[in-house]
């Protein structure tokens, strides 16, 4: 079974993708672009993923042109029996990750803050997963998380914000950082005690 799942490179990609994205389900090309693989290579993995019953196939209508296609869309089996387990342990190799982020993120520019909220902590419908306070190149930051997000196999959504910024906001009560300290968290950098 663990053969059918983790033998190939890009099965574990896509399998982390889906697992990561659940319930949300995708064609064989949003895969590819989103896990930056083949599209040929998807098609032949994900068939195995569904053999497995990892995934769910489901074809569904698309309108081009005023014609109606069928397109496959996939995606994670809430119900397969090793589901959470392969999501916990895609959770835990992040955080191996996380540390090198740490690391690259305390030597990308003066940083005071910076904390993983949403999808790390397992708060799906929050609008942020992190937040980073302090002064640094934005380019710099934009190449950093895109490695990262290339890394973890999913889209983090993410905001910085100068210390001005922060303390201000911090000041005036701003429900959108109120609503992200207030929920569940994961400091990996607080310069702030």
């Amino acid at each position: 079974m663990l053969t059918k799942l983790f033998s190939s490179p890009v099965r574990v990609k896509i399998l982390q993708f889906l697992i990561m994205h659940a319930p949300a389900d995708f064609s064989a090309a949003d895969i590819a672009a989103k896990t930056k693989s083949v599209v040929r290579s998807v098609n032949k993995e994900i068939g195995k993923l569904t053999e497995a019953d990892a995934v769910i196939e489901e074809i569904k209508p698309l309108t081009v042109n005023k014609k109606t296609v069928k397109i496959k869309h996939y995606r994670a089996n809430p119900d397969f029996f090793l589901f959470l387990e392969i999501k916990n342990l895609f959770l835990k190799l992040q955080v191996v990750r996380l540390e090198e982020l740490k690391a690259k993120l305390q030597n990308s520019g003066r940083l005071n803050y910076a904390v993983l909220a949403g999808k790390f902590v397992g708060d799906t419908a929050a609008k942020v997963d992190l937040l980073i306070v302090g002064k640094a190149e934005h380019k710099r930051l934009e190449k950093l998380i895109a490695d990262f997000q290339r890394a973890i196999g999913w889209e983090i959504n993410w905001v910085a914000m100068d210390l001005a910024e922060y303390d201000y906001r911090q000041k005036i009560g701003d429900m959108f950082l109120f609503t992200l300290l207030s929920g569940p968290k994961i400091e990996i950098l607080n310069k702030f005690v």
